[in-house]
């Protein structure tokens, strides 16, 4: 009978350490010869910090199985076979920041008495992994707003802690978990460590596991080796006079490190379920390392701080967060597991709490599915809902995807159509006539409302008429915030306002009065 080993299987190290393997051809049959169950399916989140600037992640044209990705969207846009895109995800009104972290994986910002969505996905999943999940952050806890630090929340709605060092959360994936930091600094490479089980399994593989194994130990190399860089250029300086750096010295390098580990956490199955927060929700990092020397939320808010370097500095965070996302999806292509990859069996839920950064906006929030979780999913797509979906209906139809069957969460009782390709009312044009009129200094306009998706004029939006030039609205911010102009972009408008003729264009200066034509009016600042 062919020889076989368990899927629990570790590599054993003389003085301890255990390391768990990815899977093996070997590990396919029971004693029995029967075949082994599905591979299991994952389930990976990474969160973006302070919401996009819309004009330039906004997918405004296409259909659902051809449309052109957005400038933010390139550096992931290789992948474009393996993600379905949602467009018209949130609600209505505002959100602040603490209840952008909330709404993420809860639904709404006011489930506070309930788990995360990922919790509960852990408790159906984690089998006998080792861990039962992972939480893992970029950014340290802001005390005085504590809801901006956590997407994941227990049974209780209360905040799961963070993690945040690669070399612990190496430790704690393969290394004893009772060694102190004293000790770490004492101890061999792991791989050296577990080399003659190593080359024991290797003798007995097949050629294909030959390969599996060869590629895992290089990965697992490589992570010792970035982690041990990592560590080497965070050492103290030992001068009390030296100040305390407002970023990690290499943020890059953390990220990359955190992304590397997950994956392999994944691919060993020491957990099924990981959260990875890029950012606090207004988070203050410093991307020193790509020449910006602002905090990310006082350049997120990109129309009260407007200048052409600011915008520019945030489209720069922001494609940074976007090869994150591309680093994570080619990391998980690249491991083989069962007969696909591990991206095949997973689900990987990508996006922000908030749409337009400035205003806060609760509409349009990005989110984007990657990964065909074991077929649960029909990747390759745009999905445009005709309404804005609330996130906790996408919650509860992820809920679905995993066995998890609820009569309602966040606030939602109906799941979200379309993820497997099921039926969904599409968005689509709605026709109406647009018109300008002008008289004693005041101007009414009806059309559809955007914003200049010209980078020098990132502040300025524009009705645009049929068949006349376009009215430009150069507003102050107190207009831009109590009519919430960014919730109402794309969509038919009517707008009164004080202005004036110039250069042949009618402008707006002050709003006096805005209604949609077929929406809801915007909520408040509680949303």
């Amino acid at each position: 009978m062919k020889w076989q080993i368990d899927r629990r299987t570790f590599l054993r190290g003389a003085a301890g350490p255990l390391l768990p393997l990815p899977f093996l051809n070997l590990m396919q049959r029971t004693a029995s010869g029967a075949v082994a169950d599905d591979p299991p399916v994952r389930f990976v989140t990474l969160f973006k910090p302070n919401g996009v600037h819309p004009p330039s992640w906004n997918i405004n044209a296409g259909e659902e199985f051809d449309f052109r990705m957005s400038p933010l969207m390139q550096p992931f846009a290789k992948h474009k076979k393996d993600l379905l895109i949602l467009d018209n995800m949130g609600d209505f009104g505002f959100s602040s920041h603490a209840n952008s972290t909330r709404r993420f994986l809860c639904g709404h910002h006011r489930s506070t008495h309930s788990p995360s969505i990922d919790q509960l996905i852990a408790d159906k999943i984690g089998g006998d992994t080792v861990h039962r999940s992972l939480e893992l952050t970029t950014e340290g806890l802001f005390p005085n707003q504590f809801g901006c630090s956590y997407i994941s929340y227990d049974r209780n709605g209360d905040a799961i802690p963070r993690e945040s060092d690669p070399q612990l959360i190496y430790d704690r994936l393969f290394r004893n978990p009772l060694s102190n930091p004293a000790k770490r600094a004492e101890m061999s490479s792991l791989l050296d460590r577990v080399a003659e089980d190593a080359r024991s399994l290797h003798r007995r593989a097949g050629v294909e596991d030959r390969q599996t194994l060869d590629q895992y130990l290089s990965v697992v190399r490589d992570a010792e080796k970035r982690i041990a860089n990592l560590k080497e250029s965070n050492r103290a300086v030992e001068a009390p006079t030296i100040e305390r750096p407002l970023a990690p010295a290499n943020l890059n390098e953390q990220v990359e490190s955190m992304i590397d580990l997950i994956t392999l956490a994944l691919w060993t199955d020491s957990t099924r379920c990981v959260t990875y927060m890029l950012g606090n929700s207004n988070s203050r990092m410093i991307f020193d390392f790509l020449g910006i020397t602002q905090q990310h939320h006082y350049l997120s808010h990109f129309f009260r701080n407007f200048s052409r370097s600011n915008l520019d500095a945030l489209l720069k965070i922001s494609l940074w967060h976007m090869e994150k996302f591309d680093y994570l999806l080619t990391k998980m292509k690249s491991y083989k597991d069962h007969k696909g990859t591990l991206l095949d069996h997973s689900i990987v839920l990508f996006g922000s709490g908030m749409g337009h950064s400035d205003n806060h906006t609760v509409k349009r929030v990005p989110i984007i599915l990657a990964g065909q979780g074991g077929g649960r999913i029909k990747t390759g797509r745009y999905v445009r809902y005709a309404e804005n979906q609330e996130l906790g209906r996408l919650h509860l139809a992820l809920l679905n995807k995993f066995g998890i069957n609820l009569d309602s969460f966040g606030q939602s009782t109906q799941p979200l159509p379309g993820l497997d390709a099921s039926d969904y009312t599409p968005f689509k044009e709605r026709p109406f006539e647009s018109w300008v009129r002008q008289q004693s200094g005041t101007i009414t306009v009806q059309g559809r409302l955007r914003l200049s998706d010209d980078l020098n004029e990132a502040k300025i939006f524009y009705v645009d008429v049929e068949g006349q030039r376009s009215v430009r609205v150069e507003i102050v911010f107190r207009d831009f915030h109590d009519f919430n102009l960014a919730y109402h972009c794309g969509t038919p408008i009517q707008m009164v306002g004080d202005g004036t003729e110039r250069g042949g264009q009618l402008v707006i200066t002050k709003i006096k009065e805005l209604n949609s034509l077929f929406g809801k009016k915007p909520g408040t600042q509680d949303g």
